[in-house]
This record gives C-alpha cells, sequence and structure tokens, in this order.
C-alpha cells in the first residue's frame, strides 16, 4: 500500500469509509442507468417493430449532435439521418407509384410530399417513442420535443434499420408505420399542404385567393407574424406563427375548414329543403 494512503487509512477512517459508500453509490447509479437504458431501447425496438443485430447503430441513430463534445467517441445521428432520408424517398416513391396507377405524375409528386413532409415525420416519429429516446446531454433534455429534431431521429432510425439489415427489410418496417395513414391520403394530402389544397378549391370555384401580412411584433429573435388569407378581397381567417410562411399555411388551414364548414351547412340545408318539398307532395 502506498505511504499516503496507509497514512490516510490511519488517520482518516471516516474519510476512507465515505470515499468507498460514495463510490459504490455512483457504480450503482450507473448500473441503474444502463439498465433503464436497455430497458427503454428494447420497448422502442417493440414499438418500431425490429429488433437491431447491432445495438451501437441505432444508438447512433438517436444520438443528437449537441452530445458530440459532451461524450468522448460520439458519433451523431446526422450520417444516418441523411441515409434514411433517402431510403424513405425510395420506399415511399415506389409504394405510392405501384398503389395509385392511375394518378399523374403531379398528384404522385402531391401525395410523396404529403407522406415525407417534416412534421407528418415528426407526428410519426412521436407515435413510435423516438423523440423519449434521444440521447442528450443533461440540461438539454427540451430538444426531445423538438419536431425537427423528432424528424431527424426517424430519418436517422430508418438508415440505422437499413444498415442493419437490408432495403426490402427497411421498407416492410416503414410501411407498417404507414399502414393506417395510406389508406386516409386525400385527408393528409390536405391536412400536410393546405395551401396548395386552398388553391385547388379556389381554382375549380374561380376564385381569387390572396394572403397579407396583418403585423409583425417581437424582438428579431423571435419575430410573431399575422396573416390574413382572403378569397375575393373577402378576409377569411387570420393565423399569427415565427414565420410568414407558417403563418399562411396555418392560415389556409382554418380558411379550408371554414369552407368546409360552411359547404357541410349548404348540404345539410338543400337535404332539408329537399325533404320538405317531397313530403308536401
Amino acid at each position: 500500500m502506498e505511504l499516503k494512503k496507509y497514512i490516510k487509512t490511519i488517520f482518516k477512517p471516516a474519510a476512507v469509509k465515505r470515499a468507498k459508500a460514495m463510490k459504490k453509490a455512483k457504480h450503482a447509479r450507473s448500473q441503474a442507468k444502463e439498465l433503464a437504458e436497455k430497458n427503454q431501447i428494447k420497448n422502442l425496438e417493440k414499438s418500431l417493430g425490429y429488433s437491431f443485430k447491432d445495438s451501437s447503430i441505432l444508438r447512433e441513430a438517436l444520438t443528437h449532435p449537441v452530445s458530440v463534445g459532451f461524450e468522448k467517441k460520439v458519433k451523431s445521428n446526422q450520417r444516418l439521418e441523411f441515409l434514411g432520408d433517402a431510403v424513405l424517398q425510395s420506399v415511399i416513391t415506389d409504394t405510392v407509384y405501384r398503389k395509385f396507377e392511375d394518378v399523374d405524375e403531379g398528384k404522385l409528386t402531391k401525395i410523396r410530399i404529403a407522406l415525407t413532409q417534416g412534421t407528418f415525420l415528426a407526428e410519426i416519429s412521436k407515435s413510435l417513442g423516438i423523440p423519449q429516446c434521444l440521447i442528450v446531454p443533461k440540461g438539454a433534455e427540451e430538444i426531445r420535443q423538438s419536431a425537427s429534431a423528432s424528424e431527424d431521429a426517424f430519418e436517422a432510425v430508418i438508415g440505422a434499420i437499413y444498415l442493419d439489415s437490408n432495403f426490402e427489410r427497411a421498407k416492410k418496417v416503414v410501411l407498417s408505420w404507414y399502414k393506417r395513414r395510406l389508406d386516409d391520403l386525400p385527408d393528409l394530402v390536405q391536412s400536410q399542404n393546405p395551401k396548395g389544397a386552398l388553391q385547388e378549391w379556389a381554382a375549380k370555384n374561380g376564385w381569387k385567393i390572396t394572403y397579407a401580412l396583418i403585423s409583425q411584433s417581437g424582438p428579431d429573435h423571435k419575430k410573431v407574424f399575422e396573416i390574413e388569407v382572403s378569397i375575393n378581397d373577402s378576409p377569411v381567417a387570420r393565423a399569427s406563427a415565427s414565420s410568414k410562411k407558417s403563418a399562411e399555411t396555418k392560415a389556409a388551414r382554418l380558411a379550408l375548414a371554414t369552407l368546409e364548414n360552411k359547404n357541410s351547412d349548404k348540404l345539410q340545408s338543400e337535404k332539408k329543403t329537399t325533404s320538405t318539398i317531397s313530403r308536401k307532395k
């Protein structure tokens, strides 16, 4: 035993005991954390419908870029995100092409965009429990609530599944996540691209759609824009967001909802009128 350690053992037994207890507690916490992470990964794999042969690939897919630098020899999920995006585009393009034989290129493109659009991917990611498993530094847990982080991790996980297996297996897993959503494409396409849907509605009826900036407020790093959408110069809806584009999208979605409600009320009124006439006859 070294002289310093020997002296500490003789003259400071309480300090030595405390040090041993602290070391033991730290080891126990480390084991508990490792076990919790393993259980979390198992639950995620169950949700994904895929078990990884190489768990390190999944860990990389779940490592947010902000973690790089906080831990040694850590890779972020950015490369896997790049790969997963390409795999997802191929899977969805192949699927919609085969599923909708009589649909032209323009509509196929809209369907693909709807199924690979950021907010939609973030929704699926959250439903699978991917964001909760994101690896981030202590104190940066709010990143798990970010839509962009959820989307990026979703694509990275697809890339990881592809590397851990092959394209056909990745395709099968991805389509299992999309199954119910593929059955409701008309509503999905409209919800993911409300401005396009509103424009199509307007074109059919000969209407003119315009967007106007009503106001903007807040500091430069946190601006809020209020946009108003009008049909034939008559205001229909207003919405606010952190960018003009997002505000326009929200306003278009509200305008569509307003038009659909009016159309529904009109149909109900026509049915009542027809029913009344029939009874009189």
